[in-house]
């Protein structure tokens, strides 16, 4: 049986105020997740885990606000782990290449570079902080905002 659909019909049935607004709703939500995918494609950081302590937004501030160059490996990423037991990985300097970012040749470590025992945590003004377990150590350890220098 091959039925014929009237055109004229199926077109009258169609609110075309509805029909616009659907598919303006549809792009901006279309718009919105790519430029949210596109945002985080394009840091330097991928948070893994979310912890007890932090929000997604307050790790995604606190890792945007901070100056890493020392801290990137050139061929692994670097797991960073907050004391709320949050993971958050440092892209690989060949990650970050592919993806646009150039990093100087400063900002590099050595594959093989171990880290000191630090303690992470977000301050309550949102800056991302790197502490040191004093029972892990024999001389006492200052407490830095990890983004500049000045001691806290």
């Amino acid at each position: 049986m091959n039925r014929k659909i009237d055109k004229k019909i199926f077109l009258k049935n169609i609110d075309i105020k509805s029909f616009h607004t659907l598919m303006t709703k549809l792009l901006t939500t279309s718009m919105l997740l790519f430029s949210i995918f596109l945002g985080y494609s394009q840091s330097k950081f991928e948070i893994k885990k979310i912890g007890s302590q932090y929000s997604m937004e307050q790790l995604s501030n606190a890792f945007g606000g901070a100056d890493f160059c020392g801290s990137f490996f050139p061929t692994k990423r670097n797991l960073i782990v907050l004391n709320d037991g949050s993971e958050v990985e440092l892209k690989s300097g060949n990650e970050l290449g592919s993806e646009g970012i150039a990093l100087s040749n400063s900002c590099l470590l050595s594959d093989d570079t171990h880290y000191v025992i630090s303690i992470w945590s977000v301050s309550a003004d949102g800056y991302l902080m790197r502490g040191f377990d004093s029972n892990a150590y024999p001389t006492e350890k200052e407490y830095y905002h990890f983004n500049n220098l000045e001691k806290q």
